[in-house]
């Protein structure tokens, strides 16, 4: 049984010298196995939720718990772990002016290049994609664009660590609240109510494929090129050595000319030979 100390410790904001141990352990694991910069949480939020997977596996403490991860690297324990230690917030259209940029702009000049090479194959990256809401408004914007839909191949390959967060986004079944920056008329076009909730059109549904993949893995199972990559408050949660690493690899899996697009507060320390347009989306090189 856990003792009533642990928890005072717990929701102190600053971590008691005697749990400094385990503090430097769980920041050792989040790196380690999801390339975070654990410093840039909040410590008290994150070992309160801790304390409450130390209780439910019945360990002895917040060292003991943490301790026996390190030791079962394949414990379905870790989904747990993994789904505290990283932030799952996402919605429909979000940043809408730099989605409203990607729409008028981004768009039409990767349909043009396009339909220049006589390509029609067209590819998008949805990283970090939680629950599908990201990779659900891309293929809303380029069923809209790409058109019609039987001239062009577009695919959308949506990929997260939480294996949850993937089935949930292959359902494609939300809630009125979290379509509350979707318009009316797309609400219309690309939903179906489903008792309280919406669920997306199949023609949508079918452009994606949802995957688990850990971008701090060693290579990833992809052997496609994108026009377009989203990264989108993502880099900002991991360490300065994962940043440079993952911009790197995604740089390496665009197209001439393909886009990445990062969260508004995130920024490249090294742009490579990216350039910058606007509302952080980066472009490499056409040629």
């Amino acid at each position: 049984m856990l003792t009533t100390p642990l928890y005072l410790d717990l929701v102190a904001p600053q971590i008691a010298s005697s749990h400094q141990e385990a503090f430097d352990l769980l920041a050792r694991l989040a790196e380690n196995r999801l390339g975070m910069d654990f410093h840039k949480r909040r410590h008290d939020r994150l070992f309160l939720m801790i304390g409450k997977r130390v209780k439910a596996t019945f360990k002895k403490s917040i060292l003991d718990y943490l301790s026996f991860l390190e030791t079962n690297p394949n414990h379905p324990e870790w989904v747990e772990i993994e789904q505290i230690l990283t932030i799952q917030k996402t919605e429909f259209f979000r940043e809408s002016s730099q989605m409203k940029f990607f729409e008028e702009t981004i768009l039409p000049e990767i349909k043009h290049r396009k339909f220049k090479e006589r390509d029609s194959k067209v590819r998008a990256w949805s990283c970090g994609c939680s629950t599908g809401e990201e990779a659900y408004t891309l293929s809303i914007l380029f069923h809209q664009r790409f058109l019609p839909p039987t001239d062009w191949n577009v695919r959308i390959l949506a990929s997260d660590v939480h294996q949850n967060a993937l089935e949930i986004g292959q359902i494609a079944e939300y809630t009125e609240e979290s379509l509350q920056n979707v318009s009316k008329e797309n609400k219309l076009s690309y939903f179906e109510k489903i008792g309280q909730n919406y669920c997306v059109i199949e023609p949508l549904k079918e452009m994606i494929q949802f995957r688990k993949i850990n971008l701090i893995s060693d290579s990833y199972p992809i052997k496609t090129k994108f026009s377009v990559i989203f990264c989108r408050n993502l880099l900002i949660y991991m360490t300065p050595f994962w940043q440079n690493t993952i911009v790197n690899r995604l740089r390496n899996y665009l197209e001439p000319g393909g886009y990445l697009l990062l969260g508004h507060s995130e920024y490249l320390a090294d742009k490579k030979d990216f350039q910058l347009t606007k509302f952080n989306a980066f472009q490499s090189p056409i040629s």
